[in-house]
């Protein structure tokens, strides 16, 4: 049976749209381009990142990936960044297996070479470093060891909003003061939450204002999630009628996880059941695999009344959510920022809308009725 990940990153075969995105991206990288990529959670920036990345390191380009949701320390940052890059040398491992002894370091021949180079390495199995020291010379680690080979790198920092838990602005400052001296480096920052990338790159106090180039990653066409579905369902010897399919991505509309999520639906049930659900059944399944992060959802949003109010009314009818509001008492152009700027919400040219299409199905299912 063919593997389908449902909220783990993917890249190769299970990769799925997103050429042009590559394409520009990928283009800006090499022209020396930084990059902040901003999108709701469970839209593929992981995904997406890896996957460039992937295609950068088969180009023989030196490149280092680092996921800030995962740290919980300034040393084990220092640590992620160090092996990230010493990845390339095909160093990583021995550097992970070694770095709490300086002897069995000093022992390895090959870790022996890259300690006389950059003798900070070292510097890790002193239990006594000072680790904003150890973090600084990590940093610039990034950018100096491509340059001992005459080669580029292109490093990624994944949920880089989530960089505040650690040391708040003295963090930020410390990355924005080695980063910009950086020559032979290149940067990708993702980021979830809006409200925060904003706050790191795009208001005019912003400590990387103008840093990067800022790209907010949509929706992927739903044609080809289409062509994934068949292609992927033919593996499992499933023949489904196409307007299942549709009606499921019409669903879906285009949601990266979602659309994910409904195929593994449809294989399971086939697995169960010898033969295919309906629509009906596909979208009980899903809410029944997400219920209690719908919940989570539902119970974070209520805390604040303004924003329970205005999530409602775009619930209801998203093009007229003034003349629904206009008597509530709330500012709404407050509200609706607050809730496009946390990921809850998108502005389209017409409209507000969802980010996540299972969680608005939840609320018309389980809210609006009663508020009818």
């Amino acid at each position: 049976m063919a593997k389908l990940q449902v909220g783990n990153p993917v890249t190769g075969k299970n990769f799925i749209g997103r050429e042009e995105e590559i394409k520009y991206i990928t283009q800006l990288l090499q022209m020396g381009q930084n990059i902040v990529l901003i999108a709701p959670r469970r839209y593929g920036k992981t995904s997406l990142v890896l996957e460039i990345l992937s295609k950068m390191h088969a180009q023989k380009q030196y490149t280092a990936f680092i996921d800030f949701f995962s740290v919980p320390s300034l040393k084990i940052l220092s640590s992620q960044i160090t092996e990230s890059v010493l990845k390339n040398r095909k160093l990583d491992k021995i550097f992970a297996q070694t770095k709490n002894s300086a002897l069995a370091m000093i022992q390895n021949l090959k870790m022996k070479t890259a300690i006389e180079d950059f003798e900070f390495i070292i510097e890790f199995s002193n239990q006594k470093e000072n680790d904003w020291e150890l973090l600084e010379k990590s940093i610039d680690f990034i950018d100096h060891f491509p340059g001992k080979y005459n080669m580029n790198m292109f490093c990624a920092f994944d949920e880089f909003g989530d960089i505040n838990k650690l040391d708040g602005n003295k963090i930020v400052k410390l990355f924005r003061s080695r980063l910009q001296r950086h020559k032979k480096s290149t940067y990708i920052f993702s980021g979830s939450y809006e409200s925060v990338m904003s706050g790191l790159f795009i208001e005019q106090k912003a400590p990387f204002y103008r840093f990067a180039r800022i790209i907010n990653l949509g929706k992927i066409e739903k044609q080809k999630f289409l062509t994934f579905y068949k292609s992927h369902l033919a593996t499992q010897g499933i023949n489904c009628d196409e307007k299942l399919l549709i009606k499921i991505l019409d669903f879906t509309d285009g949601h990266p996880y979602y659309s994910q999520l409904a195929l593994q639906e449809i294989i399971i049930y086939n697995a169960l059941n010898k033969k295919n659900p309906d629509i009906k059944k596909v979208i009980e399944s899903m809410l029944n695999a997400e219920k209690n992060y719908l919940e989570k959802s539902w119970e974070e949003l209520s805390k604040r009344k303004e924003l329970l109010k205005t999530a409602i009314a775009v619930a209801e009818n998203n093009k007229k959510i003034y003349s629904s509001l206009k008597n509530s008492g709330i500012n709404i152009s407050r509200a609706l920022k607050s809730l496009t700027m946390n990921g809850m919400l998108i502005k389209t040219p017409t409209k507000y809308e969802f980010s996540d299409p299972l969680f608005k199905y939840w609320i018309e299912i389980n809210v609006l009725k009663k508020y009818n």
